[in-house]
Parts: C-alpha cells; structure tokens; sequence
C-alpha cells in the first residue's frame, strides 16, 4: 500500500513538474528582451541668490527608455522657491517635450541632477530651458554653448515670465555667453522698485545679445538650428461636419427655449441684445459663439422671471435644480470613457460642477436672506442644469473610439493638477511681490477651485479634476501675462497684450488641427473655445476693451491646453486613429439617458494570464508540498 501511494505521489510530482516548465516556458514567450535608453545632457541655468546676485547652475538631464512617464528631481538642497514650482514644472517640461518629438510622454523618465548650492533657482524659471534640454535627448540633438535661457514653461509650450532678469542677464554675461534668451514681453522690465529698464540695450551694454521668445520652439531654434514653425492654420478648418453638426443641434435647443420661454420677444435689452446677437452668429454658422451668447440671454430672462418669487418659492426651485443635478450626476458617472467621447464627458463634468457651485452659493443666500443674490444664482443654474440634457444628448450620439483606463486618466489629471496647484502659488507670490492687489483678490476664486479640483481627484473623478486643473492653468497663464505687461504712459501696452494673444490663438489653432489629424481625435471643446475666443477678439477690435483682449486670450490658452491634453492622453495609450462615429442627435431627459453606457474598463490579456498562471503556479507549489510531506509520513 505504501509503495503504491509512493509511486502515485512520485508520478504527481513528475507531472506538476511538466506543467510547471510547460508553464514558465508559455510564460517566458510573454518576456521580451528589453533595451535601455539612456541620454545625459547639462543644461546651465540662470540663477538669482537671497542676496541679489547671480550665479549659474548646472543641470543634468538623464532621458530613460522605456518609462512611466516621471521625472525624479535630486538636489542638495532641493529647490524650494515658490512652494515646489521647480518640481511641478518640471514634469511638465516633460510633458511639451514629448509632445514637440512626436512622442507619448509615458514612454520616457527623466532624472534631474541639480548641482549642490545654497542658491534659488526662482520656481519654475529653468523649465523653458529643461524642456529644450529634454526635446534635445530624445531627438539626438546637441545645444549651441554658447546659448543660455531663462523663462517658465507653460503647458501651451508658450514661455511665461519669470524675475530676476536684469541679475540673470549680468552673470549671463559674465560668464561668457553670448546670447540670452528671455521670455517675451519682458524685454521692457520693471524691477520692484519701479525702474524700467530695456533688456536689450542692456545686453548690448554687457557685450551680449538678449533675445525675446514667445514659445519654445522659437528657443529650440536658437539652440539646435531645428526650425519647428507654426504652420498658420485657419480656425475654418477645424470645423468637420462633426463639429457642425454637434453646434447647431446645442444652439437649436437654445433657441428652441428662447421661444418656448417667450424670451424671444423680451424688451429687457439685457435679454434681447443676447438673443439678436445669438442670432446674427448662428447666420454666420458659428453656432457654439450663438449658443453661448443665447444661454446668455436665457440667464438674464430667468433672472428677470425669478425677481418676484417669494423665498419659499425659491426654496422649491433649489430643491427642484438639486433633484436634477444629482440624477445628471449619476448618470455621467455610469459612462465609459473614450477617446471619442472624453472631451464631451470632461464638459459634462464640467458644467455639473459649475451647476453645483450655483446652487450652493444660492442656498447660502437664501439662508441669509440675500435674494437678489440667490436669483442670480438661481438662474444661472436654472439654465445650466437645463442645457446638460443636451450636452447628455450629444454624449449618447458618439459611438466608437478606444476606451482610456481609469489609471491612465489618474496619471495625467495627477500631473496637470499638480502642476495647477504649484503655478497658482507662483502667480499669488509674484503678483505679491509686485504689488499686482487686485490680481491677488482675483486669485481667491482660483485658490478655492484647486482645493475642489484636489477634492474631486480624491474622490475619483479625474475628468472633472482635469477640467478644473486646465482651467486653472489657462487662468494663471493668462494673468501671468496681465502681470507682466508692460506699461506705457500709465496705461496698459495693448500691443503686448495683442501679440501674446495672436500668438496663443495660432497655437491653439495648431494643437488643435494636430488632435484631429495626428490623432483622429474629436476636439470639440477646443474648437468651441476657439471660435468663442474669436468673439471676444472680434470685440475688442470694435470696442478697445482690454478685457475682451484678456477674455479671448484665456479661451486660446484653454483651447491649447486642452487640445495638447487630449492628444497626449490619447498618445500615451496608443489609441490615436480609433474610428468613431456621431449619430443622429437626439433630445434626451433623465428618465431614457441610459442609453449605450457601458461600465466594463478593458484588462489587459498579458495580466490575466500572467494572474493566472502565479496562481496555478501558486496551486502546483501548494500540491507538492503536501505530496513530499505524504512521502515523508509514509516513509
């Protein structure tokens, strides 16, 4: 008996052994043989010390391949300025120099090695020049010597301003460079205590030649040769029958309301200069600026419609607006997301947040009895929450594209965020240090919505984090430039202002036109953001307002932003090209909106089966251990 359950066990173990290298050699085909990139370059950034001295420091920039997609900063001290701009910024210098090669962010780490120093290196002032640093590595190109640059990389690829310059450009100077690159608009520079200097002449003075860049390609050039010009590209060719088709359908249900509601034949001229402009723009085919100009003047007539409501009356109506903004709400959370659909979905998000805002700050109102303020807000969400219906419509008519993993999502919205948290610091602190007071008032709305989109990356929902993150960007990009425009005369340099914002609609343009054909993406809250920019610059040509000039420039720069995001989530996933389809749009309520929603995220088949085959591994291990103690207690 005991020989024969020996002999079972012995042929239990011969065959768990065959499984086993059966196994592992199934297992080792799914190996694949891996080589490492590895690229160094040292870039020379312009330093100022506590003292008001400047000093350059070295750099090291090593590119890893393959990667995830991070960057790891070693220093000794590690740069603190501006509460970890140096950090943020410089993932983000990794981000747009990705981008500019062509190449998902995600397939690349970079270390960066900063020489120990008691120095500052002024926040994020060295990242314009990390990103030419890292664009240079994974393109195989070498720096002119005898370039040095200063000046903040901003997610666009435009270069923002940074301090210090006059101090930067003196040790530049001493240290034998010939050219200085700074960031454009600067060139005319204001110091704290209110000299106005011209940095080129002050170059010249110095021996070397300062160089204002508007974008970082502009640097590339002036560091490798390599000419990366921005095509000029109409906003008229961005419009796809797609886009078209999606516009008009949201700015017919606008009217349709206008009509519904008797706003149509409004005398109130906050109301009807709404609606006849909406109109004027839908004839020209601009349906998105129409749609946005009626929601408008559908706000103001709620607004007018509300102002006799009694506080109890308003109490139902917030009860009412909450009810429908949950149940839009749950259903936005049921959808999977896709390279076709998540534009959409980030702007459904986006809107639920914006509704929720309102609706908050009317109950706070009402409580304190502040009803022409909790009209106001009101309305506002009255209209939003109404308009989501078609926005759920328009999500449920997009078929196709390639699902985005959730980890993929939380990685990118981790990286925008981070980096809207840290320039926000940076715009407070240099709007601080100016004396800028009521750019420093302005900037409490935009602390408060970091803190939401922080809230909201918590909780999960990284579309809306995301939303909220370029947002917050986009805002401080554009104060940025607010801040440091040069004065003339006391008033603002418009011609500055009109520059940066020519440029940045150029940009948005091209990121743009490169999602819809480099990617076969569907970017339609870029080109919406386009054309509504288009509005206000339109505007500010007729009307001289320097705040139609700043409006339009933010829409630009949210525009760039976020068709770059969306190029490079889709690039990282390799999930460019994925064919979709629009269907016929239609109207949608609550009840029947559950219409194509799926939940399942894809799993990859290379875990299933390596999780399959530990845990048969796993089982094999656990039978023979027991068959070897059997053979034991037998013998």
């Amino acid at each position: 008996m005991a020989n024969r359950i020996r002999k079972m066990n012995i042929a239990i173990l011969l065959l768990l052994a065959v499984v086993l290298i059966s196994l592992m050699t199934v297992l080792a085909s799914e190996w694949q043989e891996i080589t490492v990139y590895t690229r160094s370059i040292t870039i020379h950034a312009l330093a100022v010390s506590s003292n008001n001295t400047g000093s350059i420091i070295n750099i090291t920039i090593t590119a890893v391949k393959p990667g995830s997609g991070y960057v790891y900063v070693a220093s000794s001290p590690l740069p603190t300025a501006e509460s970890g701009t140096f950090l943020s910024s410089s993932q983000i210098a990794a981000l747009v120099a990705t981008y500019l090669a062509n190449q998902p962010f995600n397939e690349y780490n970079f270390l960066i090695n900063v020489e120990p120093t008691t120095l500052e290196i002024g926040g994020p002032s060295a990242s314009g020049y990390m990103t030419v640093g890292m664009w240079a590595l994974i393109t195989n190109h070498t720096l002119n010597p005898d370039v040095v640059m200063t000046g903040m990389i901003l997610p666009d690829g435009s270069i923002g301003p940074v301090g210090g310059l006059p101090t930067k450009i003196r040790a530049a100077a001493q240290e034998g460079y010939e050219v200085v690159l700074i960031p454009y608009g600067q060139q005319i520079y204001q110091t704290s205590t209110g000299q106005v200097i011209n940095l080129i002449n002050y170059g010249k003075s110095l021996g070397v030649d300062v160089i204002p860049v508007l974008d970082v390609r502009q640097a590339i050039y002036y560091f490798t040769g390599v000419n990366l010009t921005i095509p000029s590209i109409s906003s008229h060719q961005l419009k796809n029958q797609a886009y078209v088709n999606v516009t008009k359908f949201l700015w017919m249900r606008i009217y349709s309301r206008l009509v519904s509601t008797g706003a149509i034949n409004s005398t109130d001229p906050n109301v009807s200069k709404y609606i006849q402009q909406a109109i004027n723009y839908a004839n020209q085919g601009m349906y998105y600026t129409a749609a946005s100009l009626g929601f408008q003047g559908l706000i103001n007539y709620y607004q007018d419609e509300l102002q006799n409501d009694t506080a109890s009356q308003l109490y139902g109506l917030l009860n009412e607006l909450n009810n429908e903004l949950n149940n839009y709400e749950n259903l936005i959370s049921h959808y999977n997301i896709t390279t076709a659909n998540i534009d959409l979905i980030i702007g459904i998000y986006d809107r639920i947040q914006d509704a929720q805002q309102s609706l908050s700050a009317a109950s706070q109102d009402l409580s304190t009895n502040d009803i022409s303020d909790a009209v106001s807000n009101l309305a506002y969400a009255e209209a939003r929450i109404e308009t989501l219906g078609d926005w759920m419509a328009v999500l449920n008519a997009v078929q196709g594209g390639a699902s985005i993993s959730s980890n993929y999502l939380e990685d990118l919205t981790s990286m925008y965020l981070v980096y809207a948290q840290s320039i926000t610091e940076y715009t407070l602190s240099l709007s601080s240090a100016v004396g800028a007071s009521d750019i420093v008032q302005e900037m409490s709305s935009i602390t408060q919505e970091v803190q939401n989109a922080q809230n909201n990356y918590q909780n999960g929902l990284y579309p809306l984090a995301l939303a909220q993150s370029l947002d917050i960007i986009s805002s401080n990009d554009a104060m940025l430039h607010l801040l440091f425009t040069p004065m003339v005369n006391g008033q603002v340099s418009a011609g500055y202002l009109i520059n940066i914002t020519n440029y940045v609609k150029k940009l948005a343009i091209f990121n743009t036109y490169e999602a819809e054909n480099r990617c076969d993406l569907f970017p339609m809250l870029a080109i919406s953001y386009i054309d509504f920019g288009n509005y206000y610059l339109t505007r500010y040509n007729s009307t001289g307002n320097i705040n139609d000039l700043a409006a339009a420039l933010q829409l630009y720069e949210l525009a760039a932003s976020y068709s770059q995001a969306l190029y490079e989530l889709a690039a990282s996933t390799n999930s460019c090209g994925m064919p979709f389809t629009i269907t016929n749009i239609q109207p949608i309520n609550t009840s029947n909106a559950l219409l194509n929603i799926t939940t399942n995220q894809p799993v990859g088949y290379n875990m299933v089966f390596l999780t399959t085959g530990i845990a048969l591994i796993a089982l094999a291990i656990g039978i023979a251990v027991f068959s070897i103690k059997s053979l034991k207690v037998n013998n």
